[in-house]
């Protein structure tokens, strides 16, 4: 799928309100916590964040994506100096050490070679401040596309994969299930998604 095109012809194509996992844990944040946003398309978290006053730093490789957020900052009047915007495949973009207290990768991994992906996952590990929040949603071996996807070029986990590989952070929620999605831009035709969601933090005393 071309999203730069995709986000270009469509203002929402996500929806506007915040994914469920920052919804959940929103009240536990405070304002000193830096929020990194990975693979953040057309802005719904981001800007959420940034309208209540968090600082931000949001990440996606389709430049109408990032466009659309900066319309949307200027539109609504936010602090254009609250927030840094990055042009740039998520795998490639360098996470500082203890620099975010919460980083999310909602519905973007699965758009990555799995071990691009992996290694994603090793680097918010190891980088994201301790106490620091992980949100993470992604498809799963389950999902319909799974069989006639290429798995060098995309990610599913298996069962319990993600809870395993954070298996030394506090998992506050983890689900996987079949969620039906009804269409959107892109892909209009009903169909299923095995989906894994998943918020961990990270401990006082971790190897990572």
């Amino acid at each position: 799928m071309e999203y730069n095109t995709l986000y270009k012809n469509n203002p929402a194509v996500w929806g506007a309100e915040p994914n469920k996992l920052l919804q959940m844990i929103f009240e536990k944040l405070e304002l000193e916590f830096p929020f990194l946003d990975l693979g953040c398309g057309q802005g719904r978290d981001c800007l959420f964040m940034l309208e209540n006053g968090f600082r931000v730093t949001a990440v996606d490789s389709a430049a109408s994506g990032l466009n659309s957020i900066k319309n949307q900052i200027l539109e609504k009047g936010l602090s254009i100096e609250k927030i840094e915007l990055f042009e740039e495949d998520m795998q490639d973009f360098a996470i500082e050490k203890e620099k975010f207290s919460v980083i999310n990768a909602f519905n973007s991994l699965q758009f990555l070679p799995k071990k691009d992906a992996l290694k994603i996952l090793e680097t918010i590990k190891t980088n994201v401040k301790v106490n620091g929040y992980i949100l993470i949603a992604s498809f799963t071996t389950k999902d319909s596309f799974f069989e006639k996807s290429n798995p060098e070029k995309r990610c599913f986990f298996e069962e319990n994969e993600l809870k395993n590989i954070f298996h030394d952070f506090e998992i506050i929620i983890y689900e996987e299930k079949i969620v039906t999605d009804a269409g959107h831009p892109g892909s209009p035709e009903p169909h299923e998604h095995g989906v894994v969601r998943m918020i961990a933090r990270k401990p006082l005393l971790t190897d990572s």
